[in-house]
This record gives C-alpha cells, sequence and structure tokens, in this order.
C-alpha cells in the first residue's frame, strides 16, 4: 500500500510540474503578444500625423465634379433696350434734294462712288481726324465686295446711301431695270449694317419722273448737290479745293468723289477744305441732319411746281462724265 501511495504521489508531482511549465509558457507568449501589440499601436501613432500632414494624397483620389452646363437660352445676349426716345427724321421727299436750309450755317460733304479699299480709309482718316460727319452715296456691287468698309463708314458716325449698283445712267433704262438697280443696292447696304439707307443719289444726277417715283416707292429720298469741284477729271489740289470754298453756300450740298479712280488729289484737298470752312462759321453736317432741319422745303427745292408735284422730262445735273469713268462701271 505504501509502494503504491508514493507512485502516486511522483506522478502528480510531475503531472503538476508539467502543467506549471505550461502555464509559464503561456504567460510568456501572452506577455510577448502584449509586447509586440504595444509596439504596433506605438508605431501607428507615430505614422498617423505623417500621414494626416499631407491631405493631397487624399484629394488626389477625389473624383472631378463635371460643371453641369447651363441652358443654350441663358447664353444668348439680351438684346438692347432702344432709348425710350427716338429721333425723328424728316418723311421722303418727293422732290430731289439740291441744298437744305438756306438760313442755317450747315453744309454737307458727300462722297461718291466707293466704297473703294486704297481711298476710304484715307478719307474716313482726314474726316475722324477733324471730326467731321459725311454721307457716302455707295455703288451696290461696290458694298456687296467690300462690306467692312461700309460698316466703317457708317460705325464712325457717317451716313450711307445708295447710289444705284453698277453706276449706270439711270435715264437710259426702263422703269423695272431702275427699280432693281436702286432695290438691290439697298439690299447690299442693309446686309452690311443691319438698317436700310434713305438718301438715294443718281449716277451723273440724271434723273427723270421714272427715276424719282422709282427710289420714292423705295422710300428713298433723291439727293443731288449744289458745289462741285469737278475732282473726278484730277484739276489738282488747289484747283478742287479753290472750287469748293467758291461755291459753299449755307444749306450747301457738296459733291466729291471716294472711288471710281485716282482719288488722290480728293484726299490732299480735303483738310484745307474742312479747316477753311469752319473758320468761316460752317458746320458739317451729315445729309440727314441736313434734312431734319427744312423748315420750309418746298420752298428750297430745286424747282417750282404750280399743281404740288414736279414734273421731269430729264434732268442731268451733272458735269460732263469722262468716258473712262463710264466705262468703268459697265456691266
Amino acid at each position: 500500500m505504501m509502494g503504491e501511495s508514493n507512485f502516486l504521489d511522483s506522478v502528480r508531482k510531475r503531472g503538476l510540474s508539467r502543467m506549471d511549465k505550461k502555464q509559464t509558457m503561456l504567460f510568456m507568449m501572452f506577455c510577448a503578444l502584449l509586447a509586440v501589440l504595444g509596439s504596433l499601436s506605438l508605431s501607428s501613432d507615430m505614422f498617423w500625423p505623417h500621414v494626416s500632414s499631407h491631405p493631397i494624397t487624399l484629394t488626389r483620389h477625389t473624383p472631378l465634379q463635371t460643371p453641369t452646363p447651363e441652358p443654350i437660352q441663358q447664353r444668348v445676349p439680351t438684346p438692347t433696350t432702344p432709348p425710350t426716345k427716338t429721333p425723328t427724321h424728316a418723311p421722303v421727299l418727293d422732290y430731289p434734294l439740291l441744298f437744305g436750309n438756306t438760313h442755317l450755317p450747315e453744309i454737307a460733304l458727300t462722297f461718291d462712288d466707293g466704297p473703294n479699299p486704297y481711298y476710304i480709309p484715307q478719307v474716313l482718316a482726314v474726316l475722324q481726324h477733324y471730326r467731321v460727319k459725311a454721307t457716302f452715296f455707295d455703288v451696290g456691287y461696290l458694298v456687296r465686295a467690300y462690306p467692312d468698309l461700309v460698316r466703317q463708314e457708317y460705325n464712325q458716325g457717317n451716313v450711307v446711301g445708295n447710289h444705284s449698283w453698277s453706276h449706270p445712267e439711270l435715264t437710259l433704262l426702263s422703269a423695272s431695270a431702275i427699280l432693281s438697280q436702286l432695290a438691290s443696292t439697298s439690299h447690299a447696304i442693309q446686309t452690311a449694317l443691319g438698317v436700310r439707307p434713305t438718301f438715294f443719289r443718281p449716277p451723273y444726277g440724271a434723273m427723270n419722273n421714272i427715276v424719282l417715283a422709282q427710289a420714292e416707292s423705295l422710300g428713298l429720298t433723291t439727293v443731288l448737290w449744289n458745289d462741285s469741284a469737278r475732282d473726278w477729271a484730277l484739276p489738282g489740289v488747289s484747283q478742287i479745293t479753290y472750287d469748293i470754298l467758291r461755291l459753299a453756300s449755307y444749306g450747301g450740298i457738296i459733291l466729291l468723289h471716294d472711288g471710281g479712280g485716282n482719288r488722290a488729289q480728293t484726299v490732299a484737298a480735303l483738310p484745307a477744305i474742312i479747316t477753311t470752312l469752319e473758320y468761316r462759321g460752317f458746320k458739317f453736317v451729315t445729309i440727314q441732319q441736313l434734312v431734319d432741319d427744312l423748315q420750309a422745303p418746298r420752298s428750297q427745292s430745286a424747282y417750282s411746281t404750280s399743281s404740288g408735284r414736279a414734273t421731269f422730262s430729264t434732268i442731268a445735273l451733272t458735269e460732263p462724265v469722262a468716258a473712262s469713268k463710264r466705262e468703268l462701271y459697265v456691266g
């Protein structure tokens, strides 16, 4: 019995010692695990502040927000509100205008046969330098060829008028052909400027009842002149200047040319014409202003009537026209 009891005690002791060793091992492993977790926690505390100091790494991966496009209607410019007060202009005159109000120191510079791409910029530069406005009677096919020049004339405050499509002598044409010449030119000017012309000058000043009627049907006032220097014949700068100054009068309409040939003499004469007439007390106005300032237009017209309306056979208020000038506009 004693031997058996000693044997059991030794076995129990060995079992306890083995259990103690296992517990010790588990405890040590647990401590080691806690140490590892502690080091990881420490290293993470040092790492995350470093990352948070570089926010670019976060925004770099943020998807871009595509802006919502505006509706197309909002991109269209709002039309400018027209002024509440619009200038009132005189109605279409039923007679050809040779001059304006003879009681006012007004005078109108007018230029025919353009727009010429070489001389128009020079003429406009002189006008702009002296702050003078003029009226340009442009040829239709040249308006179509050089719309930018026509816009330049208009944008500088000048008036653009109708001078027929191809510069023929209108009194030699039928009524339908005259209407076509004038209507096509008015359309070309409207296409270039957005506004229709209200003034017309017949080539060579040649007109009759038929020409006048066709112009009036298109809402055009026919404009002639009473002051000319025959500058198209190239008489010289001094002669052009002398003739214009000699004929200048209140309400006068000056005829010069900016196209149809060499117009260097005309351009050179302009400064002396402008400065001398201004020194004499004249004010340069457009044909529109000249018509607006008429107080008694019938009494100032170029003819008298017995029935309230004039009749014409054929009028040619024009200087002799060189053959070369006529040929320039044929076709």
